[in-house]
């Protein structure tokens, strides 16, 4: 049965990808510029439904790397649904694993984690988990992700504050939305999922000065790290 959730997550996450395609590509651009409306190979204006296109009507060039999105999705939701088999909390895990995923995309392509995104993660994640708790009859675990949301985006915004812009609006923003879904799970979750997205950003950040790929100057994007540590934390709960 849970391969078959799996499956079915799979195939879920390749349409999500899809979907998402036209607004990663939109928003995939620097901090304070307008969306994209041309196509960056023929500069061909993006018309008609540009959030559900994945490619130029004109040079049929991808918009991003072929794939590449779906395929990721595809394998995020896959695991999460695998995770969640039956319950009634797979549709809110499955929602930010598939947000999180195109701000991924972004972040790593402009280090930027726009709004239209992240504040998305609130009204979603909320009436998602607030359904859940009517299917579960469990109150206190949506209190609880309430309360998770309000320590991990508290928390973030003082790091953001005390480290003078090494940590941005965006990743403050990110930190609340993935606090409701870690907190949902319970505290030990948000701890280990906040405490691995620095774990691995120092890793991987230590990998690339030995390689001398970055050096100590360079910014590397962190939202990233946290949606990774999300979801090692959550494919790893009881």
């Amino acid at each position: 049965m849970d391969i078959a959730w799996a499956v079915a997550g799979g195939a879920i996450g390749f349409g999500a990808g899809m979907a998402l395609r036209g607004t990663v590509f939109r928003l995939s651009v620097a901090s304070g510029e307008p969306e994209r409306t041309d196509c960056a190979r023929c500069v061909t204006p993006i018309s008609g439904r540009a959030h559900l296109r994945i490619r130029c009507t004109h040079c049929r060039g991808w918009f991003g790397v072929p794939l590449l999105l779906e395929l990721v999705t595809a394998a995020v939701l896959a695991l999460l649904l695998w995770r969640f088999a039956g319950h009634a909390d797979a549709a809110a895990f499955a929602f930010v694993g598939a947000l999180g995923v195109a701000l991924a995309a972004i972040d790593i392509a402009v280090q930027r984690l726009p709004d239209r995104l992240t504040l998305l993660l609130y009204p979603g994640l909320i009436a998602l988990f607030g359904l859940a708790t009517v299917v579960n009859g469990h109150p206190e675990n949506f209190l609880r992700a309430l309360l998770g949301g309000v320590a991990l985006g508290g928390g973030y915004l003082v790091l953001a504050i005390a480290s003078r812009g090494q940590l941005g609006g965006g990743d403050v923003k990110l930190a609340g939305g993935l606090g409701i879904a870690l907190g949902w799970l319970g505290w030990p979750t948000l701890l280990t999922g906040a405490a691995l997205g620095f774990v691995l950003m120092a890793v991987v950040s230590l990998v690339l000065l030995i390689a001398r790929r970055i050096t100590l100057q360079h910014a590397i994007s962190f939202g990233p790290f946290m949606l990774g540590g999300a979801l090692l934390a959550v494919l790893v709960s009881s």
